[in-house]
């Protein structure tokens, strides 16, 4: 009966802050309504101002990397020509085998390449063996995956070409100004410095623009949020690469080993990934089988999530953001495993001291999620899913805009699966009524943005809503004891 998700917006999540648009990204909204590409090679799908951004991108880098590198052919040595090979091959197989992290952030050795590339080939050339590489990968990866999304490949080339092209620009200003003291034998500390910081700062930028305007928010926040998040790895590449350099300008065939601990650094952040990934499925699947216990119950809470991430989408907070409250929703019950099952199975209203221990569930779900970092961010989403607006709420009796958004989205999105599902003695309402019961408590028990934010959601859903309605995908929640209102 709720959808499931109940949106998925925009065309494009371009989303890598080291370096490239997230693989698969472009081209969701065309298989999402079985649109094709048509003429305009995927393009047409996608809003004017972010088609017009991702075109710009795309032409601008490749021409600002030719500019650069048109008149430093000729500076080149027979050594240095060994490097360039080198060197863009390590940057083709760096970027095929990235790491995603979150949607605009990538783990991957492609900056300590690049950074030894500034300090051994001529500097005016980087922008095109960057954008070289990033060619070399795009193509091996659309010829594992079979795929091949125009405008995210165009847009990963422009923008990988853009941001390395800046980092060397600076490069080459800042050595000229500040020749020592110099990495070993070869360029500038300080125009690796320059060069690592504007990179950084290029790179996040030009993917924060289009992520802002899929999510209607502040590029500014965007890019802000995003900056923080690759820092560190962006730094300690930065250094990799420096070093890296200076030991192998004599000893080139040494260079894949000198690369190896960022190598081993991603192998890390790879098994980091896989057990974060682990935790969240064996918790959720925890949630489904408590669930199970009863047939009302069965996948409220992958409802509830489904239809929190795309409030938090449609209140424009960020891909992260909403995957915060995504997860969170899929745990939100948890603490209902300590519940009496003679409490949750209860088909009357429940007594004084058993709404008493029903109301201690999202403090138990609290207490458990904390202890895994997987979880750990979304622990005050889980505990204060029950609170209202007018501070009535439970366990903390938080008010107004104490509660954390997260919160006040899941409360709506409970509420309403809550409302629209079959129930032991009564069917589940229609949305219409559903959405009106939530607007009369729109400023009481509820944030009025939020319910807002649902019903504009719901309006612009219709044919998907009578859709899943219809297939009866729906399933009650736990019960609860407002009058009409049910818990959940």
């Amino acid at each position: 009966m709720v959808p499931e998700p109940l949106l998925r917006y925009g065309a494009i999540a371009p989303g890598r802050v080291h370096g490239r648009a997230r693989p698969g990204a472009i081209g969701v909204f065309a298989e999402r309504t079985g649109e094709t590409a048509g003429s305009m090679l995927g393009y047409d799908t996608l809003s004017p101002t972010l088609r017009r951004y991702l075109i710009a991108v795309s032409l601008l880098g490749p021409v600002v990397a030719a500019a650069l590198a048109s008149g430093a052919w000729h500076d080149w040595s027979h050594r240095q020509v060994l490097f360039g090979v080198l060197l863009t091959v390590l940057a083709a197989l760096a970027e095929r085998s990235s790491l995603q992290l979150t949607h605009h952030t990538h783990v991957s050795v492609d900056t300590a390449v690049y950074v030894a590339m500034l300090l051994i080939v001529p500097w005016s050339a980087v922008g095109a063996l960057a954008l070289l590489a990033i060619g070399i990968a795009a193509i091996l990866r659309s010829y594992t995956t079979r795929r091949f999304d125009v405008p995210e490949k165009l847009f990963n080339l422009g923008q990988g070409a853009l941001y390395v092209s800046a980092g060397a620009v600076c490069y080459g200003m800042l050595a000229h100004r500040w020749p020592a003291p110099r990495v070993g034998e070869l360029g500038s500390v300080a125009g690796v410095v320059g060069a690592a910081t504007a990179m950084h700062l290029v790179n996040t930028g030009l993917v924060a623009v289009p992520a802002a305007m899929q999510a209607g928010t502040s590029p500014i926040r965007a890019w802000r949020q995003t900056f923080w998040l690759d820092l560190l790895p962006h730094l300690v590449l930065s250094v990799v690469g420096a070093l890296a350099a200076a030991i192998v300008w004599d000893q080139p065939l040494v260079l894949p080993l000198v690369l190896l601990p960022g190598v081993l650094m991603q192998r890390a952040v790879r098994q980091s990934i896989q057990l974060r990934t682990e935790t969240r499925r064996a918790l959720a699947s925890l949630v489904e089988v408590v669930e199970l216990r009863d047939p009302y119950t069965a996948g409220h809470s992958r409802r509830v999530a489904a239809t929190a991430r795309a409030l938090a989408e449609w209140l424009g907070l960020t891909a992260e953001e909403a995957d915060l409250i995504e997860s969170a929703g899929r745990v939100h019950d948890l603490g209902k495993v300590a519940i009496d099952p003679h409490v949750l199975l209860k088909t009357i209203k429940l007594d004084e001291d058993e709404w008493a221990q029903m109301k201690l569930h999202p403090v138990y779900g609290a207490d458990v999620v904390a202890r895994f970092a997987a979880y750990r961010e979304g622990t005050a989403l889980v505990r204060h899913h029950h609170e209202r607006w007018d501070g009535l709420g439970y366990p903390d009796g938080l008010a107004g805009e104490a509660i954390p958004l997260g919160a006040r989205i899941l409360a709506v999105a409970d509420t309403f699966d809550a409302l629209t599902s079959d129930r032991p003695y009564r069917r589940g309402m229609d949305v219409e009524r559903a959405t009106g019961i939530l607007k009369d408590g729109a400023g009481t028990q509820w944030d009025e943005r939020v319910v807002a934010a649902l019903v504009g959601m719901l309006a612009g859903t219709p044919e998907r809503v009578a859709m899943d309605r219809a297939r009866g995908e729906a399933a009650p929640v736990a019960r609860g004891q407002a009058a009409g209102v049910p818990a959940a």
